[in-house]
């Protein structure tokens, strides 16, 4: 139904668009009876002019905010689970793979806490 529905609404579109670019140009009526003819001229135009929103403000990175000094992937061998912070509760688990860190690392008796990049924004990750 709602494809039906769909369908009915985008030739309506259609339709009134032709509509409205035949009503825009120039065009001349004949009509013919038993009567003498007439001509009817009919001229207009019309113009919409509309600038794009922009959806980001440009330039996104700026000079000067490159990065000069990229960090060193983390390569994770075995399921690992991740903190959304240091020895915090478990977030979830992240299967084997390569992993970007964001650069913050903190030390504790356990071993080295590596923020990282995952689905659910930046976490935690104990590296013994």
């Amino acid at each position: 139904m709602k494809k039906i529905i769909t369908i009915a609404a985008a030739l309506g579109l259609m339709a009134s668009m032709g509509t409205a670019a035949f009503a825009d140009s120039a065009s001349t009526t004949s009509t013919t009876n038993s009567t003498p003819s007439t001509t009817t001229s009919v001229t207009g135009s019309s113009e919409t002019v509309a600038e794009p929103t922009k959806l980001v403000p440009e330039p996104i990175i700026s000079a000067g905010e490159e990065v000069t000094t990229p960090t060193v992937p983390l390569i994770l061998t075995v399921n690992t689970p991740f903190y959304f912070e240091p020895g915090g509760k478990v977030a979830s688990v992240l299967a084997p793979q390569v992993v970007d860190t964001t650069g913050n690392r903190v030390g504790s008796l356990l071993g080295e806490w590596v923020e990282v990049y995952t689905w659910l924004g930046t976490a935690w990750i104990l590296v013994k």
